[in-house]
């Protein structure tokens, strides 16, 4: 299954850039991969660029390049030093950049999954699948800033991509279960150990399931429940227009790391809602997926020849969903997220409480920008192609504090 992907990831304060050479430095510049194409916005991502100095050591007449490796001596009269700035990639944003955007992934152990049954038919996983490229990093850096210096819009990224070799035992052959046809994965770092336990409890419901051939995926049918017995705990939850803690806050990291295996594979996404305001968790932001047991779901259908065994996992603070089934050629092009809309958060919201000593500020929930994010996902298979736009409106949330109101009492008062 080819899955080719166009991705623009947009931070929403835009800041100018400032080089020397910037009327050089083009709006975007676009890297080519095997399989995608992935655009750099410097305007939106400003600290993808850096200032470099280079000196030139000045003596009579002549002038000689010199590195002083970030130590400038002094100047004399018997030379000078000349210091001009230009622009480069930075290589630790531009590392930060794959690893946000969720889609570049470097692997370089080729261990095969094993997926067998044992003795009571239950599915078993030997091995955590791998999907991603092998990047010549120094050679990548070279052919970017050669790009900005001369002003170019697109250069091809010197990848390679590389698969988890999968061996499936034959009775899930059988059912079409072959090979990985779709791969979801998000980011939950900066999550406290409570949410980690939910993501991790809610993942391991999904782990072993089957989507028969073209019948519908729903989240909370096999989510069931959300309770103690499960390992869910108590954490925040978006409710209407508050935040509170119940059990199981967290879980629509699973949710929308599901929803993002189905939408990069093509699926038909029969139900899906985006949550109240953009939860930084979700970035890029649009593919989100909202649940809650009985009001919102997730649903999609398997419309691939075959069955879908789906396997999760946790490794670091990056959830993923692998999707093993039947490759039926379809093509997948997704391009977003188009962001529009913005709309500045409300001012905070303070509440006075007694549970607090007087003057003492809790911060309750975090102030969120309002705006619509776009994604663009056309979906070909044979003669027929589909263009959708999954559209998000994401409302402006405003920052929530209580203030203590308690007044101590001093020793004979």
């Amino acid at each position: 299954m080819k899955r080719w992907l166009q991705t623009s990831v947009f931070l929403l304060a835009a800041m100018p850039i400032l080089s020397a050479n910037a009327e050089r430095i083009p709006e975007e510049l676009s890297l080519i991969f095997p399989d995608r194409t992935l655009t750099l916005n410097f305007s939106a991502q400003p600290e993808l660029l850096q200032q470099v100095p280079t000196h030139t050591l000045k003596i009579g007449g002549t002038e000689i390049p010199v590195d002083f490796d970030g130590v400038l001596p002094e100047r004399t009269d018997f030379f000078d030093i000349e210091t001009q700035f230009h622009t480069e990639i930075s290589p630790v944003s531009l590392q930060k950049f794959f690893e946000s955007a969720s889609i570049i992934r470097e692997h370089t152990d080729q261990k095969a999954v094993e997926i067998g049954m044992d003795d009571k038919k239950n599915i078993t996983f030997d091995g955590i699948p791998h999907d991603g490229f092998q990047i010549e990093q120094e050679k990548l850096l070279e052919i970017i800033n050669d790009a900005l210096a001369s002003g170019k819009e697109y250069v091809r990224v010197p990848a390679k991509k590389i698969y988890s070799e999968v061996v499936v035992h034959p009775d899930l052959q059988k059912r079409g279960i072959k090979e990985i046809i779709a791969v979801g994965e998000s980011n939950f770092t900066g999550s406290s150990e409570a949410r980690r336990q939910n993501i991790i409890a809610g993942a391991k419901k999904f782990n072993g399931e089957i989507v028969r051939k073209g019948k519908n995926f729903s989240f909370n049918r096999i989510l069931e429940a959300v309770n103690e017995e499960s390992g869910f705990v108590r954490e925040l939850v978006i409710k209407g227009d508050t935040t509170e803690k119940e059990l199981g806050g967290g879980v629509c990291q699973v949710s929308t790391t599901a929803f993002r295996a189905a939408f990069s594979g093509g699926f038909p996404i029969t139900q899906r809602r985006n949550h109240s305001y953009a939860v930084p968790y979700y970035k890029p932001y649009g593919l989100d997926a909202a649940i809650y047991l009985g009001a919102l779901d997730f649903r999609f259908q398997n419309d691939t020849p075959g069955d879908i065994l789906i396997q999760t996992f946790v490794e670091g603070d990056n959830l993923f969903f692998v999707f093993y089934g039947t490759n039926d050629g379809r093509e997948v092009a997704l391009e977003g997220p188009f962001i529009s809309d913005y709309k500045t958060a409300p001012d905070t919201i303070v509440y006075e409480t007694e549970d607090l000593p007087e003057g003492e500020i809790e911060e309750v929930s975090a102030a969120h920008d309002g705006f619509k994010s776009e994604w663009i996902r056309r979906v070909a298979k044979g003669d027929s192609a589909d263009t959708e736009t999954f559209i998000s409106e994401y409302r402006p949330w405003p920052a929530k504090q209580r203030v203590g109101t308690k007044v101590s009492m001093k020793n004979g008062e």
